[in-house]
């Protein structure tokens, strides 16, 4: 069984956007919203802790070079 590959920044970003379109679509369906609310938060969390870890990397990076 193969896995399929975590999506990009980028591509989450994409999703995230695709989502709010289709919550405010009144065509909707209260249980498809409920998925879908669902689905965005835990793009929300993958986003938060892409970022999180990018801006570690930058302020490594910055007192790699400061100190240099």
């Amino acid at each position: 069984m193969t896995e399929t590959p975590e999506p990009n920044y980028e591509e989450m970003i994409t999703e995230l956007r695709d989502i709010a379109r289709k919550l405010d679509d009144a065509q909707t369906s209260v249980e498809d919203a409920v998925k879908l609310h669902a689905r965005g938060m835990e793009l929300i969390a993958k986003c938060e802790a892409f970022l999180a870890k990018a801006e570690l990397t930058i302020t490594e990076v910055h007192r790699e070079t400061e100190s240099a």
